[in-house]
């Protein structure tokens, strides 16, 4: 599955029925979950979505379309099941909460067949979108103006701004409210493309003074987007501060600090996406640390620069593209790899202050961050494809990737 996100276009008076929509639906998942609550209590049974969907019909919701209905419903036995499910294998998963006006932000259409179209039709046999009704002109406007088809009482066909093409087969969509305005995801059945076969292999360290050190002597600057931002957002809330509570003035400044963690969360995700696709499209195999950020965070002293960076999204983005793209991804344990040496294999107690490494065995100098990258290529590459010294058998990185990694 892959998702598409788009930016709609939505006029004042769709953009009014949406809200209307979208509050009329959070009303329906708060009165659905007390309707469960209150039956679980009187009768000690769960009662199931059939039953449950039967008393929510037209007459009851006269101002939601029937799709809303159902896959608000629909969301919100998902949560049970998780909750359920969560339990039985002794996690820690939270009840079902009841959702404020700041917790619900998204409503989905169930079938493809009603949601993206352009003004010259989309196929709807195949499910996606002409490639040539998203290719630009000349002038740099698409050719054919996209609308996202939803139910009049939603405002009826919503322009929406298709800056890339659909891959796969669509299968349904739901539309977004951000502070910067509304947005349409459509999800889609793709498995990605596979990239022609590599036997380049590398080993990336994350960290905070470079975002990532590879084995081949790289570095990734850490944007540090959040501490780029602090300034702005401090403003920003310096100014809801002052207002007065209830107050329109208060409503305008609460929406521009969130306009703030927004785009500082654009940044950071950009940029991990153009950092992890230049490795998955560089190397056969990509190996990094099985690092757990949760635990890492408890050092108040790095617990900002740590989520600032934020390895585990990267992690993340590094594993689904290689899984696409047919490329192999290895999690290696993250212990002693920047104490030992990658050509000696000593170790070489060293602190977090000292950034070079210098082994007093064998004499390899390096910096800290690319000595531990070589070792977690080595644990991450299997002993056939080591040469006789114990080192990996690849060649010089790629130089679109060197590139990316100084200029980024």
């Amino acid at each position: 599955m892959r998702t598409y996100e788009y930016r709609c276009r939505p006029n004042k008076q769709q953009e009014a029925q949406l809200m209307a929509v979208l509050i009329a639906s959070r009303r329906l998942y708060n009165d659905a979950l007390q309707e469960l609550v209150e039956h679980y209590k009187a009768t000690g049974k769960h009662l199931n979505l059939f039953e449950q969907d039967k008393r929510h019909g037209a007459k009851e919701h006269p101002d939601l379309p029937a799709v809303v209905v159902d896959t608000t419903l629909k969301r919100l036995h998902r949560s049970f099941a998780n909750f359920f499910r969560g339990r039985k294998e002794g996690k820690r998963i939270g009840f079902p909460r009841f959702k404020s006006a700041d917790a619900w932000n998204t409503m989905q259409f169930r079938d493809a067949a009603n949601c993206l179209e352009s003004s010259g039709g989309i196929s709807r046999a195949e499910g996606t979108l002409p490639r040539g009704d998203c290719l630009p002109n000349g002038h740099g406007n698409y050719l054919k103006t996209p609308k996202l088809k939803t139910p009049k009482i939603c405002g009826g066909r919503i322009r929406v701004n298709v800056h890339r093409p659909l891959d796969g087969v669509f299968k349904f969509a739901r539309l977004v409210l951000r502070p910067s305005g509304w947005y349409v995801q459509c999800v889609t059945d793709y498995d990605g493309e596979r990239l022609e076969p590599s036997d380049k292999a590398v080993g990336l360290d994350m960290g905070i003074t470079y975002l990532v050190a590879d084995s081949d002597g790289g570095f990734v600057r850490n944007p540090k987007s959040f501490r780029v931002s602090a300034s702005k957002l401090a403003q920003a809330q310096k100014r809801l501060a002052k207002c007065r509570k209830g107050s329109h003035r208060r409503w305008k400044a609460k929406k521009q600090v969130a306009r703030v963690h927004e785009r500082v969360a654009s940044q950071r995700k950009d940029k991990l996406h153009k950092v992890s696709r230049s490795y998955v499209n560089g190397y056969g195999t990509v190996a990094v640390e099985d690092l757990k950020p949760a635990n890492m965070v408890r050092n108040h002293s790095l617990a900002l620069s740590i989520s600032d960076a934020s390895w585990g999204l990267l992690r993340f983005f590094l594993a689904y593209k290689a899984e696409s793209a047919g490329r192999e991804f290895v999690a290696v344990p993250p212990h002693y790899t920047s104490q030992k040496c990658s050509h000696c294999k000593e170790l070489v107690q060293k602190s977090l202050s000292v950034r070079t490494h210098i082994c007093p065995y064998c004499g390899y100098v390096a910096d800290r961050d690319t000595n531990a990258a070589q070792n977690i290529l080595l644990a991450g590459t299997p002993p056939s494809l080591r040469d006789a010294e114990g080192l990996v058998k690849t060649s010089e990185s790629s130089v679109p990737l060197k590139r990316e990694a100084i200029g980024l």
